[in-house]
């Protein structure tokens, strides 16, 4: 198993672009996955992985004590300052969340399924969620990522799952 830290300590360090290259094989089919279950679609989270990406190698030399939660910050805030810039255009908006909105009645997968239920919780909920379970970081990273002491984050975790569950059963 790699350590992402080491990896990009030896990128910083040594201008190691072996080591960069594999913290981005590690990561990349992880963070475009995210990305995707954010609502990003295809050819955006491509774009969106690209750039984050980019703004990563340029500035976690200066702190790479967690570079995986950072490099989901990166994209987070990327994926809101694209959505924000979306809803200033709405003549630009995306045919396929409108193609998809309008073919509702079209039977869903149960993957398909709890991700629209996870679509109800609030924006930050999504992220904690998502960040833990889909990416799989430590309640340590994400505390970091998002700037909140380790048991904050353990706590809203929780209540999100509570409140996932609580949708679930009244789904079902």
């Amino acid at each position: 198993m790699f350590d992402p830290v080491a990896l990009i300590k030896s990128f910083c360090r040594n201008n190691d672009q072996t080591a960069f290259q594999g913290f981005y094989r590690s990561q990349s089919n992880k963070l475009w996955g995210f990305l995707c279950a954010r609502g990003a679609n295809t050819e955006l989270a491509y774009d969106l992985l690209a750039e984050a990406f980019l703004k990563f190698s340029q500035s976690i030399c200066k702190d790479p004590r967690a570079p995986v939660a950072f490099l989901y910050r990166i994209a987070i805030n990327l994926h809101i300052d694209n959505y924000r810039r979306q809803q200033a255009r709405p003549e630009d908006s995306n045919t396929e969340l409108t193609e998809a909105s309008a073919d509702s009645a079209m039977p869903i997968d149960e993957r398909e399924w709890l991700r629209r239920l996870i679509k109800k919780l609030p924006q930050n909920e999504q992220n904690l969620l998502l960040m833990r379970y889909w990416i799989g970081l430590t309640h340590r990273e994400i505390a970091e990522s998002i700037k909140l002491p380790e048991g904050t984050v353990r706590r809203q975790a929780a209540a999100s799952l509570k409140k996932l569950r609580q949708y679930w059963q009244e789904n079902q």
